[in-house]
């Protein structure tokens, strides 16, 4: 049993910060060395809390230190070893004790994206220095009437010469003021074909002293007591054509390809911060003594524990399990996005019983915890909202998972009587078969087979038409004549036949064998 002597114990011994068996010598160094450097950090992160200093001189000891060089090529001076683990192991630990963890996401990515897009020159002339720390990046694309949407953006790059003339507001842009460069999305064609095909957008990078580019309101947020987050007004900013990432109209694709990575870092950052929590809850119930006895011995606090320490294990697996993909050189869409949705919302619950289970003592600023409780909302917003990796999730899950999810072929059991599965369709093709004879009542006996074994459902086209053995046109033909006859009801989508079943009407007439059915525990004569 957890109680006030072990409980310290097994925090101190660091159990929590495992080395997964897949991770290399570097990755295991690198662990080592960033749990000391937080453990060391504690005392001076808490301090430029209380004062509202933005924590920049601790990303540049991160740069020095080559953290911020994980994935860049030795060549741009980077230290490539540690990889993409390597960048969620800094997250983790420096997260744990400051936010300066949450403007690292944002100088990887622009690193990610100048890596990937920017050209020789942009990438030799400032990805050394941003790989040592010694030029901080900040991301510009938020609006004040565009966020998730950012193919919708408003902010326009006019060409001018050689130069681009940027002119729009930007908003909630994190790191403003201490940042160096400015990776700024922008709006370059209003063709509707290039906006069709996402082919209007491009990225800048802009220098912090470039005329006309200004700080126009620094915001108060809920949480972020010491990031400046801020609105931006680039009135007539002039940016050299040479400083595009890419050519004209790839700063979505940059985007994308960079969004990815932008969700695994994310899905690092609440790992610190929720295991900062567990080790206060624990701290706190261990020393509080109440009706004779600390809380932490009330089977109920050491249930919220437990789920606490089940919360974190299974965040910190989906997010190195993703990171170790990225490392092999996959693009793990999927895990990615149900990382950052799974940590920022079971982070989020474990903030809150942490701050339960320390009762008044949890709400004070005096413990970090319910810092953690207010950031942590902002971190179910951003970088993308979760409702948005849910979505990702959703429709990238169906494409991957097709096979998996083959629709089940149902009949009803000879013996039993009973609907059973007895295959999956989508493994048979009806193209060989085109030429069966297929008539109205086959397609209506085969609806109403349906209706006997999922008889709340539509037969979707695809499977109709693997048991009739019968072609599109065909089909079409087929099931409009029996909807003209009301025999049928039809769902389409965008003025296409998708799902078909069969009207009460159409039941009647397709003569199948009885449909009544009743188990053998029924006493028929309570039937009618």
């Amino acid at each position: 049993m957890l109680n006030s002597d072990t409980a310290p114990a097994l925090l101190n011994r660091g159990c929590l910060m495992e080395k997964l068996p897949w991770w290399n010598d570097a990755q295991r160094a690198l662990a080592d060395e960033a749990e000391r450097f937080a453990d060391e950090l504690t005392l001076h992160a808490q301090e430029l809390v209380w004062r509202r200093k933005y924590p920049v001189e601790l990303i540049k000891e991160a740069g020095k230190r080559g953290w911020l060089g994980t994935i860049i090529p030795e060549e741009y001076g980077g230290s490539p070893e540690t990889g993409f683990t390597g960048s969620c192991i800094v997250l983790e630990e420096l997260s744990r004790v400051s936010l300066a963890g949450m403007h690292c996401v944002v100088h990887l990515c622009d690193e990610y994206m100048l890596l990937k897009h920017g050209s020789d020159a942009l990438k030799e002339e400032l990805l050394p220095k941003m790989a040592r720390g010694d030029l901080i990046g900040a991301l510009v694309v938020t609006e004040p009437y565009v966020g998730n949407d950012a193919a919708a953006i408003e902010t326009v790059a006019r060409k001018e010469g050689d130069e681009y003339i940027l002119e729009g507001k930007k908003r909630f842009i994190s790191g403003v003021g201490v940042s160096d460069v400015y990776f700024v999305l922008a709006r370059t064609s209003d063709e509707p074909e290039a906006v069709r095909r996402h082919n209007h957008l491009s990225i800048f990078v802009v220098e912090r002293e470039a005329e006309n580019f200004h700080v126009e309101r620094v915001n108060e947020l809920m949480g972020f007591d010491n990031i400046y987050n801020a609105y931006l007004d680039l009135d007539g900013v002039r940016v050299p054509a040479d400083r595009m990432l890419g050519g004209e109209g790839e700063g979505w694709r940059a985007l994308m390809t960079m969004a990815n990575y932008e969700r695994l870092l994310a899905s690092a950052v609440p790992l610190g911060c929720m295991r900062e929590a567990l080790r206060y809850a624990v701290f706190h119930m261990s020393r509080r003594i109440q009706f004779g006895q600390p809380t932490l011995a009330l089977p109920t606090n050491q249930f919220k524990v437990a789920d606490m320490f089940m919360r974190y294990h299974a965040a910190r697996l989906m997010t190195y399990h993703a990171a170790y993909l990225f490392d092999l050189g996959k693009e793990p869409i999927i895990e990615v996005a149900a990382a950052r949705c799974f940590n920022a919302d079971l982070a989020f619950k474990v903030f809150e019983d942490a701050t339960q289970y320390m009762g008044g003592d949890g709400v004070t600023r005096f413990y970090p915890v319910e810092a953690f409780v207010r950031n942590g909302k902002i971190g179910q917003l951003a970088p993308t909202t979760t409702d948005i990796m849910k979505l990702v999730i959703f429709r990238f899950g169906l494409r991957a998972w097709a096979e998996a999810l083959r629709p089940p072929r149902r009949k009803v059991h000879e013996e039993l009587k009973v609907p059973v599965t007895v295959g999956y369709y989508g493994t048979v093709s009806s193209e060989a078969a085109e030429e069966r004879s297929v008539a109205e009542d086959d397609v209506l006996r085969t609806l109403a087979e349906n209706y006997k074994v999922n008889p709340g459902l539509y037969m979707h086209r695809n499977d109709l038409k693997e048991e009739l053995g019968i072609g599109d046109e065909k089909l079409d033909e087929l099931l409009t004549t029996l909807e003209s006859k009301r025999l049928a009801t039809l769902y389409r989508r965008k003025g296409k036949i998708e799902l078909a079943r069969a009207t009460f009407k159409g039941l009647k007439a397709a003569k199948v064998e009885e449909y009544r059915w009743f188990p053998e525990w029924v006493d028929m004569n309570d039937m009618f």
